[in-house]
């Protein structure tokens, strides 16, 4: 095949766009994920800071908690009710960075293909610089040696 200026400036024009739609779209994918993450733990501390009123309450109720009253039955609960807190927000932030080291990963996996891509590309212009030359060498010796 002969050599193309015009084919190989195609394909690295299509290479290029492919990583930069690529880019553009895991951007948005790691925007889209950290705005959910942090909604997540927003409506988890909510939820927690929500439901410690009705808890504490409870035991007042039933006369193992309130002002100068420290049970161990309420003691206990609470701090479950604190643990069980921390470990879910614990989880989701767990969650959330190895969402990010999704994207990183696929960042870098991205940026890998489009350098081999263009080597490849470039590797083929110069096939295709070769053969030419070739063929114009073979086509002298053909004419005689012009």
């Amino acid at each position: 095949m002969a050599y193309s200026p015009m084919q190989y400036e195609g394909a690295r024009r299509d290479l290029d766009y492919q990583y930069g739609t690529d880019s553009a779209s895991n951007a948005y994918g790691r925007f889209v994920s950290q705005q959910r993450g942090n909604r997540g733990l927003a409506d988890t501390t909510r939820g927690y800071q929500r439901g410690m009123p009705s808890l504490q309450s409870n035991f007042g109720r039933r006369g193992l908690g309130g002002g100068g009253i420290s049970s161990g039955v309420q003691q206990g609960a609470l701090n479950r009710y604190i643990g069980d807190y921390q470990r879910d927000w614990g989880r989701q932030q767990q969650d959330m960075a190895q969402q990010q080291q999704q994207f990183d990963v696929s960042d870098q996996m991205r940026d890998q293909w489009y350098t081999n891509s263009i080597a490849d590309l470039e590797l083929q212009r110069q096939r295709d610089i070769s053969a030419a030359a070739s063929n114009i060498d073979a086509l002298r010796q053909y004419l005689g040696g012009l």
